[in-house]
């Protein structure tokens, strides 16, 4: 059987707007967060050029970003709730790996190396280390709003999503979403 063209368009129509009342968008890539405090952006924002500070005080630029994934945290030591998710990002690079993921925690404080290393001693964290923004330089551009928050960043250097306020990065549902990023 042959279909006309006024069928074809009715039921090319039809999809279309099936597709847009189910909201399922050919274009949106990245499925419903598993947190409610996780923010999906809907254009990627770009994060390469944008500078932040090693322990010493030295400019680093964002400049590419060789792992799939990037999830830059920003903490500070008398901030409550960053203590209790940094050993979450901890495990998390021990149980995807640190060829699919890599953390850069920067630290919002004065450079403080014996304060940050107590900080990092305690709480047993191996698999990253920490820089600084004590100028909330970064912070400013990116808009940050509060402590902790944390970018998760694409092979391409550009910010997904945000993580704002505490997650359990260990937790098996952020896990499989994270993982299909």
């Amino acid at each position: 059987m042959i279909l006309r063209p006024c069928l074809l368009k009715f039921a090319f129509s039809l999809v279309v707007l099936t597709l847009l009342i189910t909201n399922q968008s050919l274009s949106q890539p990245i499925k419903t967060p598993p947190f409610k405090n996780i923010i999906v952006h809907p254009k990627p924002k770009n994060i390469i050029g944008e500078e932040y500070k090693d322990q010493n005080g030295k400019k680093i630029k964002f400049i590419k970003f060789e792992k799939q994934l990037t999830i830059i945290n920003f903490w500070a030591t008398w901030c409550a709730p960053c203590r209790e998710e940094m050993p979450s990002i901890d495990k998390l690079v021990n149980i995807l790996g640190k060829e699919k993921i890599s953390v850069i925690a920067i630290n919002t404080e004065k450079i403080n190396l014996k304060k940050t290393n107590e900080f990092f001693n305690d709480l047993k964290i191996k698999n990253f280390k920490t820089f600084f923004d004590p100028d909330y330089d970064l912070a400013n551009k990116i808009g940050l709003r509060g402590l902790p928050t944390t970018l998760i960043i694409n092979s391409k250097g550009l910010e997904v999503a945000r993580v704002m306020g505490s997650i359990d990065f260990s937790d098996q549902k952020f896990i499989s979403w994270i993982s299909s990023l």
